[in-house]
């Protein structure tokens, strides 16, 4: 059978690796207890305002869990010259939260953190591993393996969100889109072709006016020859002028 874990959607202050390596080295009792040093002791590990006639929900016991580690985690941090990642950040207040906080304040760990020597604060994990059974200090394998776990948790890369870019390009130029382009060269070849078909039908020793008359006058005369042009320059424009309209409102 599973053991349980804290209620994952409350507002821990580190990654939930730490939480559920704190819990599961803790233990869920939810009836008072005296832990092995003869501390009264409720929940997921917690001491303060315990007595011998405590009893706890599970919801309380998560509650008071995350109340203690958004405490803990900001002594923690505060003891940090050197900013620790979140994971170096759940890692100590595992180790803080099973030896106290005046233990890490002169632990090596905490030096070698702040000295920036972090596989010689990760190996320091290890140092604290011992306790005194019947008055005799003593190696506890369930010391030895949470310290592991808490060194591992130390060195483990924090995940991290794809970067956004530092530089991001400017929206593409609108004469730059295929779209327009081709509406462009449509318009283009069509107006070539017009006036190439018009320079056969006017005169071209006269004046300007002169020449312009003898295409546009009689209802816009123009050329049998120069109607596909005429399409294609129409046919063009209106290519340009839809990308126009989407790209003022925003599309491609």
């Amino acid at each position: 059978m599973a053991r349980p874990l804290p209620n994952p959607d409350l507002p821990w202050p580190v990654p939930l690796a730490a939480v559920e390596l704190i819990a599961n080295y803790e233990g869920l009792r939810l009836q008072a207890y005296r832990c092995p040093a003869g501390i009264l002791t409720c929940g997921w590990g917690e001491t303060q305002g315990v007595s011998s006639k405590t009893v706890w929900t599970k919801e309380h016991a998560d509650e008071r869990l995350c109340e203690s580690l958004n405490v803990l985690s900001e002594q923690v941090r505060d003891l940090c010259t050197l900013m620790p990642t979140a994971n170096e950040l759940g890692a100590m207040v595992s180790l803080a939260y099973n030896i106290g906080l005046g233990g890490l304040k002169k632990s090596t760990v905490l030096w070698a953190h702040n000295a920036g020597d972090r596989q010689s604060a990760s190996r320091a994990f290890g140092l604290w591993n011992k306790a005194k059974i019947s008055g005799v200090l003593q190696e506890l394998a369930g010391l030895t393996a949470r310290r592991a776990a808490e060194a591992a948790l130390y060195l483990q890369q924090d995940e991290v969100p794809a970067r956004m870019p530092q530089a991001v390009a400017p929206e593409t130029r609108m004469l730059l889109s295929p779209i327009a382009q081709s509406g462009a060269a449509a318009t283009a070849v069509g107006s070539v072709s017009v006036l190439a078909e018009v320079n056969k039908h006017v005169e071209t020793d006269g004046p300007l006016a002169a020449k312009t008359k003898a295409v546009i006058v009689d209802t816009l005369g123009i050329p049998e020859g120069a109607l596909v042009p005429v399409l294609l320059v129409l046919v063009g424009a209106v290519i340009v002028w839809q990308r126009y309209k989407q790209r003022i409102r925003g599309w491609a």
